[in-house]
């Protein structure tokens, strides 16, 4: 009609029109990857368990990856909700929603206490790396006031010295590792009587087998264990845990305890192992979780739980308690074991 202008309807953006990003969009995204590939890659090394030393040192740190993740899925997820394109959000937000949960599956079950009681009397097992002797000797002997049994890492001929002046043999005059005048680097002291005690591999440290004859439970065999940390280089620790396997698997026929400093977190394959064969730490056991035990006496908390108590089906644990000692880098532990129901 005259006097009229036709209306057209508006043209949409040109192919090759690029839309401007929300603001932060790009922080969002870059912090989720920064986060989300450490958690893949310690992720995978839960899954595949590496054996050689500078790939053991970092899965230490494998149960950090569910704080990754987590972080990382918060970033995707407000990402997903601010994107334009959310398909394209979606697939790397199920990625890191599938590795968390992962994680968990993992992790959890060790917050989830046995219902094993212990049955009849329980005995005291005190575990402690002494970090070379330094340990403080009226802290180690304060610490050793509920324990009959205990197993001291990294000795030295000065602190058992210290200890024996203190009293020490009064109370523990068995022991695997420390008589005839020779000091073994891993020793067992005792209340009750030993017997077949034993040194096994050809590790960097000594380690102790032997057999605890302990009233109203019975023998129990003990393995006093200190494989060497991933730094020790040369693939000695995948070697020396190798030796520790053999020499547990060994010792199955009977109540069995195994302690020390493993240099290992439950989450590497030589602790893995040592659950496939029946072992569980007493941490499990009581569903404490995550309980580190290294580096201790620093400015930060201890990171890593590198110290366990592991026990056969045929025992069970009543209580576990980590035991700050002035002079090493370790806390020790403290718990009580006596026959399962």
């Amino acid at each position: 009609m005259p006097g009229r202008t036709a209306t057209r309807p508006a043209a949409g953006p040109a192919w090759d029109t690029v839309e401007p990003g929300r603001r932060g969009q790009s922080a969002l995204v870059t912090a989720a990857v920064l986060l989300g590939v450490p958690g893949l890659v310690l992720t995978g090394m839960r899954v595949l368990p590496p054996a050689d030393d500078a790939a053991a040192l970092v899965a230490s740190f494998v149960p950090y990856a569910i704080p990754l993740l987590g972080l990382a899925l918060g970033c995707l997820l407000v990402a997903l909700v601010r994107a334009r394109r959310r398909a394209r959000m979606a697939v790397p937000l199920a990625v890191v929603a599938v590795l968390l949960a992962a994680q968990l599956s993992w992790q959890l079950p060790y917050l989830v206490p046995d219902d094993r009681p212990v049955v009849g009397p329980a005995f005291g097992l005190l575990s402690l790396n002494t970090y070379k002797g330094e340990a403080d000797p009226d802290q180690v002997l304060a610490a050793t006031s509920r324990a009959d049994v205990v197993v001291l890492v990294e000795v030295t001929p000065a602190l058992v010295s210290a200890l024996d002046a203190r009293g020490w043999r009064d109370r523990f005059p068995f022991d695997a590792g420390a008589s005839g005048g020779a000091v073994a680097n891993t020793v067992v002291f005792s209340r009750y009587p030993l017997s077949g005690s034993r040194q096994f591999g050809s590790g960097s440290f000594d380690q102790w087998a032997t057999t605890v004859d302990v009233p109203g439970t019975g023998p129990v065999a003990l393995v006093a264990v200190h494989p060497c940390n991933p730094y020790c280089g040369e693939g000695r620790w995948a070697r020396e845990h190798e030796d520790l396997r053999r020499v547990v698997a060994a010792e199955l026929d009977r109540p069995l305890v195994v302690a020390g400093d493993f240099n290992a977190v439950v989450d590497h394959g030589p602790m893995q192992q040592l659950h496939r064969l029946g072992l569980r730490s007493a941490a499990d056991l009581l569903g404490t979780g995550w309980a580190p035990t290294y580096p201790a006496g620093r400015a930060l908390p201890p990171l890593l739980a590198i110290d366990h108590v592991l026990v056969d089906p045929a025992l069970a644990v009543a209580d576990l308690e980590r035991v700050p000692v002035d002079g090493t880098d370790h806390l020790g532990l403290l718990a009580h074991v006596g026959r399962s129901s």
